[in-house]
């Protein structure tokens, strides 16, 4: 059975397809962590994982062996991936990953009033807030690109919480070639359960910048992760419209070879997923290859997620990576030498 967890609150969320719906419910009361701060104990985040599993599967009787997950917008893949294989020790397979923004996104799809062309959705966290700016054209969604911003947990500085705002969806509207306000003709606001303080500074903050009441709907990222994993999956439901979602890739991806050495873009930052490129890369002395996510394009402030080493034979020459970008915005890559014979198959960064 398939089950969507929600993993971007402090408490979780989930939803299951049952006598032709999908049903949502919160585990309310028991989860008192963030997931990031699960990351960082050794064997924690497998425990939370397992403990979810046995609650939903008492909770609903019936055994679950998938799962869709949402998590925070910020999350790096090497955080995504310990998901996932937290999940396959507890005996759960995690077959896709969604953005929350994007999960509750989804959901919102479902009941949106028709005429709607371009929107605007501000998801409000209590220590980050991510925005997705979609499309609607009749029974097609198609999220154009997205972005976050973090702060301390539920800032007093609203000033500075507003000129960051202002900024995010100004840069992401010049990514887009889009013209601000003007081209929105809908701005939608969801808010986790932590989220009382800010509540009237970001309706305030929205209402001037784009001249509209933002329209607040009930925030459950589960639901629509559930409506998404039904589209990826084929699973038959008539109540759902036919709709084709694309997921845009947070963070810039770059590749680099030594220091000093080639450093070159692979996918620009809000790149919709799945995406595939390939690059020329020539070899360092140390024929250590590293990949970098981030929107610096610079080795000093990008984060390193993978390195790959170059077999010696291959040093200081050109050779071929090509890069694939999944649906859960994990990084595969093939290495090819000068003539395209294969150095190495088929990778997961590691």
């Amino acid at each position: 059975m398939y089950v969507a967890i929600d993993l971007t609150g402090d408490m979780i969320s989930y939803a299951y397809y049952e006598g032709g719906t999908v049903q949502s419910d919160v585990l309310r009361n028991t989860i008192g962590f963030r997931t990031r701060d699960l990351l960082r104990v050794e064997g924690a985040m497998n425990g939370m994982i397992r403990m979810v599993k046995d609650m939903i599967e008492l909770t609903i009787g019936a055994t679950i062996s998938e799962a869709i997950c949402t998590v925070p917008v910020y999350f790096t893949f090497p955080e995504r991936e310990r998901i996932r294989k937290a999940g396959e020790e507890c005996g759960l397979t995690i077959r896709h990953m969604v953005k929350g923004s994007f999960g509750s996104a989804m959901q919102l799809f479902q009941s949106m009033e028709l005429g709607t062309k371009t929107a605007v959705l501000c998801g409000v966290h209590s220590d980050y807030t991510e925005l997705l700016i979609f499309n609607v054209d009749g029974d097609v969604f198609d999220a154009k690109g997205s972005a976050s911003f973090q702060y301390e947990k539920n800032p007093q500085e609203p000033e500075k919480l507003k000129a960051m705002l202002q900024s995010e969806l100004k840069a992401l509207y010049g990514e887009l070639g889009m013209s601000g306000a003007a081209a929105c003709d809908a701005v939608y606001v969801t808010y986790d359960e932590h989220t009382d303080s800010l509540r009237g500074f970001f309706l305030e903050t929205l209402i001037t910048m784009f001249g509209k009441e933002p329209v607040i709907f009930e925030n459950d990222p589960a639901r629509g992760a559930f409506y998404h994993l039904m589209k990826l999956e084929s699973i038959n439901n008539d109540s759902i419209r036919k709709c084709f979602a694309v997921d845009c890739c947070i963070e810039g991806i770059s590749i680099g070879s030594g220091v000093g050495g080639d450093l070159k873009e692979v996918f620009l930052r809000n790149t919709p997923l799945p995406a595939q490129k390939t690059v020329d890369l020539t070899t360092s002395y140390d024929n250590v290859v590293c990949f970098y996510a981030g929107n610096y394009r610079n080795r000093e402030y990008d984060e390193t997620i993978g390195t790959c080493r170059i077999p010696d034979q291959y040093r200081t020459q050109t050779v071929h990576f090509k890069i694939t970008l999944n649906e859960d915005g994990l990084v595969e890559y093939v290495v090819l030498d000068a003539k395209k014979q294969i150095i190495y198959p088929r990778r997961k960064l590691s």
